[in-house]
């Protein structure tokens, strides 16, 4: 096989990988149909849990609908912690 052949292949093969795709953020991820559950009972004559180390986790901050057919984001939104 000529070595243009191959060169030629790649470039093609390149260009049909980076054009595919077609993402948008329509559809909700399976993360964001959760929700808090209860707390773990601890069974008599096992050590209570410490309530300090719980994980908290923080209220989403209020953001804008994004427009529809808008691609997704690349990184996840910045967010704060008060204590």
């Amino acid at each position: 096989m000529p070595i243009s052949r191959i060169a030629v292949y790649f470039v093609v093969s390149a260009v049909l990988c980076g054009c595919g795709g077609n993402d948008t953020c329509t559809e909700p991820e399976p993360y964001q149909a959760s929700v808090e559950g209860r707390r773990i009972e601890v069974p008599e004559g096992l050590n209570a849990l410490e309530e300090g180390r719980e994980l908290k986790v923080p209220d989403a901050s209020p953001a804008p609908p994004r427009p529809e057919g808008s691609p997704c984001l690349e990184l996840p939104p910045s967010y704060s912690r008060s204590d």
